[in-house]
């Protein structure tokens, strides 16, 4: 699911999203050390390592960091400052070199050469047998009859001479045009996790690798986190999948922590799960439902074969699951 633009996420429910957590996983084992925005071909600052383990849009991971940054679970720092477009914030331009004397674009660019005598100013290429092509006197000695000023720009148009032309820009999302001293800077910063709140990431951030590698050893082709189109069309995330060979998933498995007992907002896996086809399914509330979450759980226990459990530490959540696979491949191997 999607975070609305403008919209403000509890951070408690950011950190039950399963990609989420996938990011937070991959920056507490090492996996992943920084994170370092990087220029896409569409021209806009991107972060694609998280993308990739995310799975999710530039705007949701941009989202998520900075949400992250402000809470302090992430550290951030300046990375780069790039010039933006000071109308529409685009950092996809055309640059031109003009004259700041007659604004032409028409600069030609030369090693030059001064005769001190006569003031005679042009591009070396021009002078021939040291002969001053202003008043004809060969120049002799440098720094006494010449001088050599360095690369220059000559205006075509009105014959000038520059050091530093003006840098025109045309931004190519709207074609708006404006000057290097018009434009605006964007600070672009890197993330990392903040050591301070390791432990604190720790009792969200969930490790399947012992769940995910029993179902492999069975054939089953596991996703975490996984997402699956619910049949309203609206893209649901779960923290496990297992899918037979047949393609169909055979288990759903969704994990909900808080630093409280959970309260009503955990019936939003039920509506994930009764928007989802999936033979069996698994529920885990850490470290407890309130008494009012557990009477709407009765009231709303209308999924067949869906196991709930509520588990006191997020350690004991590969447990749980394993416990139940453990009855399920038993039984039957092919889940109908």
């Amino acid at each position: 699911m999607e975070i609305l633009e403008g919209e403000k996420i509890p951070i408690s429910s950011l950190l039950n999203r399963s990609d989420v957590q996938a990011l937070l996983k991959a920056l507490s084992d090492g996996s992943l050390t920084v994170l370092k925005p990087e220029l896409s071909p569409n021209g806009e600052f991107t972060y694609p390592d998280a993308e990739r383990i995310m799975g999710s849009s530039p705007r949701l991971v941009k989202e998520v960091l900075e949400t992250f940054a402000e809470e302090n679970i992430l550290s951030e720092e300046l990375s780069t400052v790039a010039t933006v477009c000071p109308y529409c914030g685009d950092n996809r331009f055309t640059v031109e070199l003009t004259c700041p004397h007659c604004g032409s674009t028409r600069l030609r660019m030369g090693v030059t050469i001064e005769h001190l005598e006569c003031g005679y100013i042009g591009f070396e290429e021009e002078v021939r047998d040291m002969i001053c092509p202003k008043c004809r006197k060969r120049m002799r000695a440098l720094g006494i009859d010449f001088r050599k000023p360095g690369v220059l720009y000559r205006c075509l148009s009105c014959k000038e001479f520059v050091s530093e032309p003006r840098r025109k820009y045309t931004c190519l999302r709207e074609n708006h045009v404006f000057y290097e001293d018009e434009s605006v800077s964007r600070e672009l910063h890197s993330y990392r996790l903040n050591p301070e709140k390791k432990d604190f990431v720790g009792r969200w951030v969930m490790d399947l690798t012992p769940v995910i590698e029993v179902l492999r050893a069975k054939g089953w082709r596991v996703e975490a986190p996984a997402r699956i189109m619910g049949k309203s069309g609206v893209e649901h995330t779960f923290s496990l999948s297992a899918f037979q060979d047949d393609g169909n998933i055979g288990i759903l498995t969704d994990i909900l922590v808080n630093d409280r007992p959970i309260d009503d907002s955990a019936l939003s896996l039920i509506f994930k799960a009764l928007d989802v086809d999936a033979s069996k399914r698994i529920m885990i509330f850490i470290p407890e439902l309130t008494v009012k979450a557990r009477a709407l759980f009765d009231y709303y226990r209308v999924l067949p074969n869906t196991h709930l459990f509520e588990c006191n530490s997020i350690d004991k959540v590969n447990n749980v699951i394993l416990s139940v696979l453990d009855n399920i491949v038993e039984l039957s191997p092919r889940i109908k």
